[in-house]
């Protein structure tokens, strides 16, 4: 299985992968090295155990063959005075051989070889007199193997009838093939005398401290765990106990420890592996959804509002990407209308009339409110009047502007004065009368911002949405926007109307003072300024070259103000100093309109209004085209 890495180029994803490895792989080693150890120990200590507790079982079944000895050959012994004599054939798959020895020293062997008249001790006597079985072990006169034999009386009530010595077959009584291939068997008698094993086995320390103890010794360089167990025979046939001793070499016991040496660290690094594996799969299933979702932070930051995150964790962070999309959706949106708004204050302040207000608010109303069909009615200047121009705008029947007449009847007035925020109607409300001609055959829902100035409507932003479609809340909010940008524009546009009147009204005030200084020259300025401007307009002059010209033209003669009166209405010809003081009112005129900003453009009309093409004329004779 290939494992993803690409997600560790984070440093969040590194520090949380290594803290949740090492988190995870510490408590494994911690654990390792004392499962490791406490197994080890174990295992030594249930090796020990097992060793005790097979010495103990191997004791009682030696214990429990001896005593199926004893019954058999007492069973023997009953048959014989019977008469069946074929019992001894019976008797020797367990025996050596059995003999007869009478009190005066004489023997019949039943079967085997003769044995040596045994010698006993006057407790040994009384043991046998009261017939038990005595048990002795005889070690062979050349100082090899001990040979056990059993004595017992032939019959209690006839002493005379002598005593029974039977040689018991020692591989019946240890059967050493039951053992397991790994253990090794020892039995010692009382007097520390081998009946089987080798004496090595047998360490000094056995019998001090209770009946069963462990031990190690060592021969020939391999080391033995061992236990031991006394086995108690004084009662049942008055002989010293014997030592069962069953030894195991320490490399046997090694193997299982090596096996668990060799195999726990394969489990160890299994886990490893497995908690390396679910961390990476974890960590990968937390940090993708969060590198997806800081891209698409990036992607949105740099005004990519189309960009949308995809995550299928089904988790958490799947709901935070939805969210994300959904904020990014709402981002988008939002930007647009602000960059539309933004651009219909652009329009606004570039255009300083209300035709041109409409048609840069109206081209851009649909895709800001998402609106089928939009519409501005404009209340006329006229406050006497209730008539009104309605502009529409349709994106889906007509993609061109229709402006038709509308009339505000007094009840749409008050129903829109008392929502001076929205105004919301459905296809069961009536229609206001101003509205009449976005009326269609299916039903429509409206929704009117009206825009007040100096407390009176001047404007009314109109959202047309088909069947019974309510407008969203943000839209409410962009549509209120662009009301109250639409009055604070007409506020603005009446105050440039104000001023331009003012403006025109004083130039023509100031001509007028100059043309009422001479009775015959009342009213030339204007009659100047008319003519002037009906042969710039056939000349196909510019509205702003216009302007100039008209401002011009009534203010050309304003230095007359500095002429004297008889000179400016003497009524016959004016002598030559009489027309030089005359000509001076060209540069009197220039003097007093420098000092103003707005008609520095129109100072070349003033100074240059008696010049001639030929260089006749005054004050600097230009000539020329």
């Amino acid at each position: 299985m290939r494992i993803e890495t690409t997600f560790l180029h984070s440093r969040v994803a590194r520090r949380i992968f290594f803290l949740f490895v090492f988190c995870a792989v510490l408590p494994i080693c911690i654990l390792a090295a004392v499962t490791f150890y406490q197994v080890s120990s174990e295992l030594q200590t249930n090796a020990r155990l097992e060793l005790q507790r097979a010495s103990k079982a191997k004791g009682m079944a030696i214990l429990e063959r001896l005593g199926n000895l004893e019954q058999e050959l007492r069973a023997g012994l009953q048959e014989l005075d019977e008469g069946e004599t074929k019992k001894s054939e019976e008797l020797k798959p367990h025996f050596h051989g059995i003999e007869t020895v009478t009190s005066k020293g004489g023997a019949s062997v039943w079967f085997g070889t003769p044995m040596p008249i045994p010698t006993l001790t006057s407790e040994e006597l009384e043991h046998v007199n009261s017939g038990s079985t005595l048990l002795t072990s005889v070690q062979s006169e050349d100082g090899g193997e001990v040979c056990l034999r059993m004595v017992r009386r032939r019959d209690v009530k006839h002493p005379e009838a002598g005593l029974v010595v039977a040689e018991i077959d020692s591989d019946y009584l240890w059967d050493p093939d039951t053992l397991p291939d790994s253990l090794q068997l020892a039995v010692f008698d009382g007097k520390r005398r081998p009946l089987y094993g080798t004496a090595a086995s047998l360490p000094s320390v056995i019998g001090e401290k209770g009946p069963e103890r462990s031990f190690e010794w060592a021969l020939q360089g391999d080391r033995y765990d061992a236990a031991y167990w006394n086995l108690f025979l004084a009662q049942q046939f008055h002989s010293s106990g014997w030592t069962i001793v069953l030894s195991r070499k320490r490399e046997d016991v090694a193997v299982l420890v090596q096996h668990f040496q060799s195999t726990f660290p394969l489990v160890a690094l299994l886990a490893f592996w497995i908690v390396t594996l679910l961390s990476s799969i974890q960590i990968r299933r937390t940090l993708v959804p969060l590198e997806k979702l800081q891209e698409g932070t990036r992607l949105l930051g740099a005004q990519q509002f189309d960009t949308r995150v995809e995550v299928k964790s089904k988790d958490e962070f799947e709901d935070l990407a939805s969210s994300f999309n959904a904020m990014a959706g709402q981002l988008g949106k939002q930007f647009e209308a602000l960059k539309t708004i933004n651009d219909i204050d652009k329009a606004i302040l570039a255009s300083l009339n209300r035709d041109g207000i409409v048609d840069a608010v109206l081209d851009r109303l649909p895709s800001l409110l998402g609106s089928d069909c939009c519409a501005i009615a404009v209340t006329k200047d006229d406050r006497f009047s209730s008539g009104a121009s309605l502009s529409v705008i349709s994106t889906r029947t007509e993609t061109h502007k229709r402006v038709v007449g509308a009339q505000f009847a007094p009840e749409d007035l008050q129903r829109l004065q008392n929502k001076p925020n929205v105004l919301h109607l459905g296809p069961a409300d009536k229609i206001p009368q101003f509205l009449e001609p976005l009326r269609r055959r299916d039903s429509i829902s409206l929704s009117i911002f009206p825009a007040f100035g100096e407390e009176r409507l001047v404007a009314a932003v109109i959202c047309v949405h088909p069947g019974s479609r309510t407008i969203a809340d943000l839209d409410v909010q962009h549509g209120r926007q662009i009301a109250d940008q639409l009055a604070i524009a007409f506020s603005n546009v009446e105050l440039m109307e104000a001023m331009e009147q003012l403006h025109w009204g004083t130039l023509t005030a100031l001509a007028r003072a100059i043309d009422a200084k001479s009775g015959w020259t009342a009213g030339h300025s204007e009659r100047v300024t008319r003519l002037a401007m009906r042969i710039g307009r056939a000349m196909g002059l510019k509205e702003r070259d216009l302007k100039i010209m008209h401002r011009g033209g009534l203010l050309h003669d304003i230095g007359k103000i500095g002429v004297p009166g008889g000179v400016l209405d003497k009524p016959g010809k004016l002598e030559p100093a009489e027309m030089n003081v005359m000509r001076e009112h060209v540069r009197i005129g220039l003097r007093i309109l420098e000092p103003i900003p707005g008609l520095s453009e129109s100072l070349p009309i003033v100074a240059q209004h008696h010049e001639w093409f030929d260089g006749s004329g005054y004050p600097v004779g230009l000539s020329g085209e």
